[in-house]
């Protein structure tokens, strides 16, 4: 009878053990879970640990790690943006464009008066040895600076047959090895439009013609971004269009992401995350996310004075002035 009793204690001391052990690996299962989940700011860090952002505030240049989030000031100025190896970036100073090394050195002057209004400034060719602006004292012209000769040439000329002469206010993205040109002009309603400069014409959609401002355009070509002027509430979603570069065909544009007033569109390296400012806050959003309604994408800064957030993701570590 002392046997059995022992033996039961004993069974039942295991028991408790295994469930004790059980419980312990279930809780730190979901601990661990949870803690992978975490926040949608968590997801992307832990996605693109090396993404470093730059954007402006109060006409100051300013640049984070999103993985050790320490906002710093870097050069007066605005519009900064990324070359496609992340080696420097440009920004606009009063209506000039001045080029910075990644390591922060200090910044040169390389295109004096271009266009800087509205999140406008100099934008980089899609190999990195150009960057391009539209001109300030006659606004129907895009130049590109090569930086290997240091000279500017004139790539495109609204002001001549058969373009229609319009007055170019923001983007000068070129794709294709120059031979589009992402733009907009504010005649005619406000309307971006991608010029086949070989072909000598306008492509657009419906949406662009019937009025929409601050286009972006992916590094790899393939999408654009736009925002959709709606003057009853006057909100400006993110709408998105895809653009077939064998074809010039464009598609018509969907709702992308964005709730209010949404401007200062770019896109980072890898083509797959959209920045934009709503309310003075960055945004980011995932291309391939699909929302089943009107959301805002995930908020990056939150002082309300931000303008011309550009990202981008270095392959291995990101710069060590920025680490």
């Amino acid at each position: 009878m002392k046997n059995k009793s022992k033996l039961f204690i004993l069974c039942a001391v295991i028991g408790a053990g295994i469930v004790s052990v059980s419980l312990w690996y279930f809780l730190g299962q979901t601990s661990l879970l949870s803690s992978e989940a975490g926040t949608p700011r968590e997801q992307l860090i832990e996605r693109i640990p090396t993404a470093i952002l730059l954007w402006s505030e109060d006409g100051i240049v300013t640049g984070s790690s999103l993985k050790h989030w320490k906002p710093m000031h870097i050069a007066k100025g605005e519009n900064p943006r990324w070359s496609p190896d992340g080696s420097q970036f440009v920004f606009t100073r009063k209506n000039d464009v001045w080029l910075m090394q990644n390591d922060l050195t200090d910044p040169v002057k390389v295109i004096k008066g271009v266009v800087t209004d509205s999140g406008t400034g100099a934008y980089w060719t899609e190999t990195g040895d150009g960057i391009v602006a539209i001109r300030n004292k006659n606004p129907r012209q895009v130049v590109q600076l090569d930086l290997a000769s240091a000279k500017t040439k004139v790539i495109h000329d609204e002001g001549k047959p058969p373009f229609k002469g319009y007055r170019l206010t923001q983007c000068a993205e070129v794709r294709q090895k120059g031979r589009y040109l992402l733009t907009f002009t504010r005649a005619e309603g406000h309307r971006s439009m991608i010029i086949d400069l070989k072909g000598k014409r306008y492509i657009t959609n419906e949406l662009m013609r019937k009025g929409d401002c601050g286009p972006a355009w992916s590094p790899d070509g393939k999408f654009i971004v736009m925002t959709r002027r709606v003057r009853v509430s006057m909100n400006r979603p993110i709408f998105i269009a895809r653009f077939d570069s064998r074809t010039g065909e464009l598609s018509a544009s969907k709702y992308f992401v964005g709730k209010k007033r949404c401007e200062d569109a770019s896109i980072s390296n890898d083509s797959l995350h959209v920045l934009y400012v709503s309310s003075g806050n960055v945004f980011v959003w995932r291309v391939g996310n699909h929302t089943t309604g009107k959301q805002d994408g995930i908020q990056l800064t939150h002082t309300g004075k931000g303008n011309g957030p550009n990202l981008h993701i270095f392959t291995r570590k990101a710069p060590k002035a920025f680490r």
